[in-house]
């Protein structure tokens, strides 16, 4: 798979938390934990995305 760099700009708090969760080995680099976070944000915005869009199939249904 093709990667692409790019840079990110965090608070002090966040690159420490950060480091913390690779140290405890949940991931082997900044870069993995990143990419897992990009991942499960973009997976996150898709459901709310189809929750808003069942809602309003739902209303449209009861209400027309």
């Amino acid at each position: 798979m093709e990667t692409i760099t790019t840079e990110a700009t965090l608070t002090p708090k966040l690159l420490e938390e950060l480091e913390n969760i690779v140290k405890e080995g949940w991931y082997t680099d900044r870069s993995e934990a990143i990419r897992d976070a990009v991942r499960k944000l973009i997976m996150e915005k898709r459901l709310s995305k189809e929750e808003r869009n069942i809602i309003k199939d739902v209303e449209w249904g009861l209400h027309g």
